[in-house]
């Protein structure tokens, strides 16, 4: 009897764990995103075909994961907002580019005129961006340089 109980309380607490930590990422299709993302990846990336989109559960929240035929992938907030844009290697797209602050800008034309910005993750501090040499630079939400990585 005891090895039963012991049984039914193991088997509780695992499915407890796969409800709870069970994280899921689903495919989903574009028209599912957000309106916002959906108007983001027609305005700035009209010429790169969206291989899959998904759905990235996480705890009790989700973003959501968009993959372009050329490798590329963008990250959109649970609300449609972009969070992250990895063009793996290639250039932003110049649309992209003006929706960072000018200093950002500024700075990487004055100090890296030969190297491109190839990746930007909007962090809760600002801006971290990739160059296309990996080397990372980080920004404050005004654009103001803060390090290299």
């Amino acid at each position: 009897m005891k090895s039963l109980k012991l049984f039914f309380v193991a088997s509780a607490i695992l499915f407890s764990i796969g409800c709870v930590g069970g994280e899921k990422d689903k495919t989903v299709s574009f028209a599912q995103l957000p309106k916002q993302s959906q108007s983001f990846i027609k305005s700035h990336f009209a010429d790169v075909e969206v291989s899959r989109v998904v759905k990235d559960m996480d705890d009790f929240s989700y973003n959501w994961d968009v993959y372009f035929s050329n490798g590329w992938e963008l990250e959109f907030k649970k609300n449609g907002e972009w969070d992250h844009i990895d063009c793996k290697g290639s250039a932003l797209p110049n649309s992209v580019l003006a929706l960072l602050p000018a200093n950002i800008l500024s700075y990487c034309k004055t100090n890296y005129p030969n190297l491109s910005i190839v990746e930007v993750d909007k962090e809760t501090y600002g801006y971290e961006i990739e160059l296309s040499n990996d080397l990372t630079l980080e920004f404050n939400s005004k654009g103001n340089f803060i390090e290299a990585d």
